[in-house]
């Protein structure tokens, strides 16, 4: 009875022994599931994904400067027309090219003729813009104040009826015509059929007699 009694003992110690062994190696390799674990998934999940736009951000960027790079190099490789030289002593102002002759003093008819020698004619102004661009280089040119200069416009064919030679209406009043003793131009009538632009004015323009002799302007539009 002693011995069935001790091998009792002994079996139930090693049942014991053995469950508890079995149990830690389960709670080693499996540990429980901890409270903030699926907060813990998200997280790494979100992570991942912002990872990701980072990349494709990147990615996009890279891209986008290819696109740039190329679109840069292709208008350096294009020609623009804004590098059209002028001929002569002309000087490119806006569409037209310009060229006062200081050491000329013609009559308005005269003028057209040396004009028309160089390749082009008296000048005319279209609009604003274009008697802006004539004004600075007038201004532009170290000339005196008080010189009178030829420009394509009269009212030759019709008096009163003032019209560029290049056959459109000329403007009238202001920013283009100046005034004489506070009457506005054009005012001397029958006897003064030919523009000038009249230093003393501030090279606005002004009517006067075509026999007279001043400096020409000339103009050669800019192809």
């Amino acid at each position: 009875m002693r011995l069935a009694g001790f091998l009792w003992m002994v079996a139930g110690a090693a049942w014991a022994l053995e469950g508890s062994s079995v149990g830690g190696l389960y709670e080693e390799h499996f540990p429980p599931i901890q409270p903030n674990c699926t907060q813990s998934l998200t997280d790494l999940l979100l992570l991942r994904q912002e990872v990701q736009l980072k990349e494709l951000k990147q990615e996009s960027s890279g891209i986008l400067r290819e696109i740039l790079t190329e679109i840069k190099g292709s208008l350096a490789r294009t020609p623009t027309s804004t590098g059209a030289s002028c001929p002569g002593n002309f000087a490119a102002h806006g569409d037209t090219c310009l060229y006062l002759a200081k050491d000329t003093d013609v009559t308005w008819e005269a003028a057209r003729l040396f004009c028309q020698d160089l390749g082009g004619d008296l000048a005319v102004f279209e609009d604003a813009n274009a008697f802006v661009n004539a004004l600075g280089y007038i201004k532009g040119s170290a000339i005196l104040e008080s010189l009178t200069i030829w420009v394509g416009g009269s009212d030759l064919s019709l008096e009163g009826e003032w019209k560029w030679i290049s056959g459109e209406d000329m403007p009238r009043g202001t920013p283009f015509w100046g005034d004489y003793y506070q009457i506005r131009e054009p005012g001397g009538g029958p006897r003064e059929n030919c523009a000038v632009m009249h230093g003393l004015d501030g090279f606005l323009l002004h009517d006067t007699a075509c026999s007279l002799k001043y400096k020409p302007l000339c103009e050669v539009k800019r192809s």
